[in-house]
Formats: C-alpha cells, structure tokens, sequence
C-alpha cells in the first residue's frame, strides 16, 4: 500500500484510466478476438490493477457482471483475471446479485461453466458485504434448483449453507437433497448441506444421509478476504474524512484537512460588514440563520452561489435584484470567456465542466435558469458533439421557459436532437428521457401557474404543452420500431406516458391541460409483450386516461365547445379498452364485433393466417392472448390457481384429489371439479387472478379491469362508468 494519500488530481486520473479500460472491454465483448484492432490484455490489466489497489465502484462492478453474464467473445483467461480482481470498494448492491444469479445454468446464452463456478464463488466471498442480507433468501429456490450441476455443485452447497434459515427447509427440498445423495457418489459438499438441514429438522433427517465425510465449508481464499477487508477499510476512511457542505454553514473546500483541487468558484467572503450587520461565514447554526437573515450582508462575489448551499438559501429567502444582476454579469462574463475560447480550440474541459455543475447545482435550487446560461447554450449547442458535459446539459435545458414550441425547438431541442440522435436506440432513449423530464418540468410550471406570466403573442400553453407530447409519441413510436423493442426502450416510453398520465389527472380543474392520448401503434406494440411489468404499468396508464377522459366529461361546470373532447376521439379511446380487455379477460382477441372494439388494427385479411398458425399449435386465437395463456401472464396465472389448490387443500386436504396441470379454461375447471379437484367458477378464478397479481405489486392489469369491466365494479367498488 502507498505511505502517502494520493492527490485528488491522481485518484481521478486513476478513476478515468479504470473507466476507459472498461469501456473498451464492453467494446471488445461484442467483437470477435480476430477482429479486434488491438489486444484486450492491456485494458483488463489497468481494470484489474485498479480494482487491487482501490477497490471498484458500485456502477463500475455492475457494469463489470452484466458484460461477463451477457453473452461476449472474452476469452476465459480475462474473464478468470477480472472476476479473480472483483474487489468492491463498497457494498454489494442487489442488482450484481440478480445479474450473477440470473446468469447461472445451462444454455446456449450463459456464461461458460469455469465463469459460473468463478462468479459463484465470488458470491461465497462477498456474502458478508451485501447491501441486502436478503437478497440470496429471496433467490433460494433458484439457487437449490440447480444443484444437479455437477460443476456448480460444490460451491452451491456452501453458499446455499451461509443463506438457509428455517423458513428455506422444505420437505420437499429435504427430500430432493436425500435424493440426490443417494444417486451420486460421496460428496463432502453434499453431505455438509443436508447437516445444516438436520440441524433444522433433526428428526426428519435420519440413517445415514449425514454418515461419511461432510464439508465444513472454510472460506475459499483467505488472502483475497484479508486484501478485500482492508480496500474497504481505506475507502470507508475517505469518506469519512471527505469534506461535506454543511446546511448552515458557508462551503469551505479546505476543510476535513482533506486538499482539494483548485476550484474556478471563489468561496464565500464577506468585506464590506459593520458593526450591526453579520456576514455568512459568522452562521453556525439555522437558529443563527434565521435570527440573522435581515442583518446579513452580500458577500463580495455572489457567484458563489453556484456552490455553496447556505448563500443559495439566503438567495431565495431575500430576492434582490441587484444581486440577481451581479450573478448574472458574473455568469455572461465567464460563458463568454469560454466560448471564445472553445472557438479558439483551447476549452479548459475540467473548467466548463465545474461552472456548468456549479450552474446546474444552483437552477435545481431557483428551478429558474440563469440568462447567461441560457444564452452561452444558445450559442453552443450548434457545435455540440453530443456526449461532452451530456448529462449536465441535458438537465439545465429542462428548465428552458414554458414558450413557443416552435422557438424553443429551434434554439434547443431541434439541436439537441442533430447533436445525439444516431439512429440507435440508444440515442433516442437519451432524448426521450430528455423530453420526459422536460415535460415534467413543464407540468409543474402550469400547475403551479408560472405559465401566467407569458406575453399575450405567445401560443396557449396548452398548445405548447401538446406540441411536446405530439413530437415525443413520434419519437416514442420511432424507437419502438428500431429494431427489436427492449424491456429498457419501452420502461423509457412508459415512464414518458406515466408522466402524461399524472398531467392529465389535473385536466378537468385545469384548462392548461389537454387528454392527448398515445398513437395507436404505440398501445398495441406495448401490449404484445412478454413482460408483466410492462403490460401492467400499460394497464395503469390507461386506467388513468380513462379517469382522466371520466371526470373531463363528468364536470359540474359545462366546458367551452373548444375545451370538450370529441365523440369520435373518446371512442377510438375506448377502442383500446376494448381491445385489451377482448385480449385478457373476454377470450375473444381481434374480435371487431364490439362497440368502439378495433382488433388490435390487426387487418382482417391477415386473421386467417394466424388463426390457421394458431389452430397448428392446438391453440385457438382469440383465447391466445387470454390471462391463462399470454406469454407475460401465463406462468403468473397458474402460480395463482396452485396457491388457490394450496389453501384449500390446508382446510380439507380430502377436497383436493387431483391438482391441475395448467393451463386454466372454463372447460377444465369444469373437469376438474368433477374429478375431484379444486371447485372454483371461471369468473372467480379470473378474478383472483387479478387479485394475485395486485397483491405481488402488479396491479395495473386489475385497475384497468376494474375500471373498465362493468361487472366488475362491484367487486372492487364503483368507481367510474365503465367503458363502452
């Protein structure tokens, strides 16, 4: 280990060396080693010399398990090296956890075998440092699942010894383990995880199951434990002793003892204070702040604002324009110094990443953006490259004024879209996110009755406000058609649509805000999909516009012609419901046949093929899509019916004869009953079903149900009119 600290300065040259080696191993996963324009021993040697001396970051380590679980061209040597120099600098965040054991088994698309012995034993030598003791406990069954691999085996046993509790030992684990021993040869490891059972339940582990040579399970490498405690150890002591800003205290970057680099942000002084005023490095205390805040004098340069909280609150608490212009004289000064240097091609990137941070830090606290800094984007944007300082603008343009569409696409972000956008997913998921947080933003400004202060030339703010939610559904539309859609592209699109949904619950108490409902393709992309938790947040989405499209029509006071909704735009609408509803709960998927139904815009000329595709795989097509058959449901759906087995079989166990082989339809609930199984009406089932799922978090499904089905409210309680 070094005997002196090193600078900030260094550790930050460290930490982008780190970053860039990983992100020419991610680069390098995905090429053929015969491809590759250089060696990839050079980026996972600095990775792994790194991670020995320093300890990796929580994003970092995430970063490092989802290329090694995903499948990659690395060669096994690398991979043995990265994982043997995972040393986390922090605790071990569930996901890692989730991203190694989602990764374990066979198939064509896991990891090799010595990577999964490797990284399940990493998990053995990590198991104390989790963030989440419970984690492992909740992925048990996944875990015991796999003990029939041989190559796994050894290590399953001793990490499955550190996670069992009494609420894991099963009788039918207990007697999947008895099996399993009897049918291989002596395994210490084995036989070491039926003893921590028997320790359990002694009386029901009996004979010789325990006999013979049995693991006691010794940690796998004390020398990597010892190198591991004492990386968190040095990183625990810089955090502690890393400065902090105190809420009511002025920012003093030297203090903690700790050097720090040369800031272009001057810290808080005060010259100019007399006898009966107080400056704000005399505060302590909120007590002392607030006793004193008439009495306090403006320090001599109010730019420090940007980065030091306790002036930031002073700020806001007494507005002065004089001090609002100082800042910005400051401000126009600085952004005109570095654009005239960006045209001369020296930019101080580190400069312009602080002052764009320190501007950031200040707009998050007056949720108003500086004029300076609105101007020096202005001028910047047009030559952009897309990436620099990304993250940081991206968020200063969310809070742009609530003006013209049209001004504020062509200033902002019709220049923010040629800088990014590439024609990947991933370009139009960084836009998307953009034009999310600027809606909310927005929202805010209307709700809050900001907008009110617009000139009179301006468009309506509803207008404006309709325009963005216009060209981001054709954005959302794009990416869901570039390619294949990811779980990650459309969470992005709905959290757009969730944002939309909360705007449009204040549609009927505030005229600002207009119901503009998603294109069709849109809805119907998202719910063909294989994820319950998409399908569901859909249903939520929809249930609210249907709340939203209720109550606009309900209203006690009637609207002005322009403010009402046509009959026609409702309809179509309800067409969603109907579809949706026709897919999962009403068997009869396409059907057009129903008032406002659309068949899912299915053409009619094509629903012969696929009921003859259908018909193939002895399935019928309007029941294809049904809550016991849907890719995204249909697991869940007979999850809930062995539950339902379950209980009734522990109130009478001679009411259950025979069980279920899934899936669920009318006609075999009505076998089953006869021949002894579990009595339940097809309605009931479909409904506790719904129940299930709501109970396990997922209730978006349910809610659009309830509130759409007619014959349904009255289970959940009325709460609409139903959809037509």
């Amino acid at each position: 280990m070094p005997s002196a600290v090193q600078s900030e300065d260094a550790m930050a040259e460290d930490v982008s060396q780190m970053q860039t080696a990983l992100a020419e191993i991610r680069e390098a996963s995905s090429i053929p080693a015969k491809q590759r324009k250089r060696k990839l021993s050079g980026p996972v040697g600095v990775l792994c010399e790194y991670a020995f001396k320093e300890g990796l970051p929580a994003e970092s380590l995430n970063k490092i398990i989802d290329i090694i679980t995903r499948p990659h061209y690395l060669d096994q040597t690398s991979i043995t090296s990265i994982v043997k120099n995972l040393y986390p600098a922090t605790k071990v965040h569930p996901d890692v956890i989730v991203l190694i054991v989602g990764g374990l088994g066979p198939g064509r698309t896991k990891p090799s075998l010595p990577t999964q012995a490797s990284l399940l034993k990493w998990l053995i030598m990590v198991y104390e440092i989790l963030e989440d003791s419970e984690i492992l406990s909740k992925l048990y069954g996944i875990l015991f699942n796999m003990l029939d691999m041989i190559s796994l085996r050894a290590s399953l046993c001793h990490l499955l010894s550190l996670v069992t509790r009494r609420k894991h030992v099963k009788p039918f684990r207990i007697q999947a383990l008895l099996e399993l021993s009897h049918s291989v040869a002596d395994e210490p490891a084995l036989r070491g995880l039926i003893r921590v059972y028997k320790d359990f339940y002694p009386d029901i582990i009996t004979g010789d199951a325990t006999a013979g040579r049995a693991s006691y399970f010794r940690h796998p490498d004390p020398e990597w434990r010892d190198k591991l405690y004492t990386i968190q150890e040095v990183h625990a002591r810089k955090i502690t002793k890393q400065p902090h800003h105190e809420a009511f205290r002025v920012n003093r970057r030297g203090r903690s003892g700790v050097k720090r680099s040369r800031s272009s942000l001057p810290e808080v002084h005060t010259s100019r204070a007399n006898e009966t005023s107080f400056t704000l490095e005399e505060i302590e205390d909120v007590d002392g702040f607030v006793e004193r805040l008439e009495q306090i004098e403006l320090p001599n340069q109010l730019i420090s604002a940007l980065d030091d909280p306790l002036l930031q609150k002073y700020l806001m608490l007494r507005p002065s324009k004089r001090a609002t212009k100082r800042l910005e004289e400051w401000l126009s000064a600085a952004f005109n110094d570095m654009s005239q240097s960006i045209v001369d091609g020296n930019e101080d990137e580190k400069v312009l990443a602080e002052l764009l941070g320190g501007v950031l830090n200040y707009t998050r606290r007056t949720k108003s953006l500086p004029e300076a800094a609105v101007n020096f984007l202005l001028d910047c944007l047009p030559s952009w490259n897309g990436t620099t300082n990304q993250q940081v603008i991206l968020e200063l343009l969310t809070y742009i004024d609530l003006q013209q569409f049209d001004d504020q696409y062509a200033g902002f972000l019709g220049r923010v879209e040629a800088a990014i956008l590439n024609n990947t997913p991933e370009s139009k998921t960084v836009i998307l996110d953009f034009y999310t947080a600027l809606f909310r933003m927005w929202t805010v400004r209307i709700l809050s009755g900001q907008h009110e202060s617009l000139p009179d030339s301006y468009e309506s703010p509803t207008e404006t406000l309709s325009r963005l939610v216009n060209h981001t559904d054709t954005l959302c539309l794009s990416l869901l058609e570039t390619g294949t859609p990811t779980f990650s592209t459309m969470s992005s699109v709905l959290s757009f649509y969730e944002a939309v949904a909360f705007a449009i619950t204040h549609s009927s108490s505030n005229p600002n805000i207009r119901i503009i409902t998603p294109s069709s393709q849109i809805i119907y992309l998202l719910v063909f999909t294989n994820s319950v938790s998409i399908l569901s947040r859909l249903c939520s989405v929809l249930a609210a516009y249907k709340r939203a499209f209720e109550s606009a029509m309900n209203t006690a006071s009637p609207s002005p012609p322009e403010r009402g909704y046509p009959r026609e735009y409702v309809n179509h609408f309800n067409g969603f419901l109907m579809d949706i509803c026709n897919c999962l709960w009403r068997n009869r998927a396409f059907n057009r046949e129903d008032v406002n139904a659309l068949g899912c815009l299915i053409p009619t000329t094509v629903l012969p093929s696929l009921r003859t595709y259908a018909e193939s795989l002895d399935h019928t097509l309007p029941t294809l899509f049904s809550l016991s058959y849907s890719s995204a449901l249909c697991a869940l759906s007979i999850a809930c019916f062995r539950d339902l087995e379950e209980a009734a079989y522990a109130g009478d166990p001679e009411s259950i004869v025979t069980r279920h082989a899934g899936p669920v339809t009318q006609r075999s609930l009505t076998i089953l009953a006869n021949e002894g199984g579990l009595r339940i009406s097809w309605a009931d089932y479909r409904l506790q079903v719904l129940k299930w799922l709501e109970e396990r978090g997922v209730g978006g499904i349910g809610e659009l149900m309830f509130n759409t089905m007619k014959h349904l409210m009255n289970a959940k309680g009325p709460t609409g009119t139903g959809a037509e």
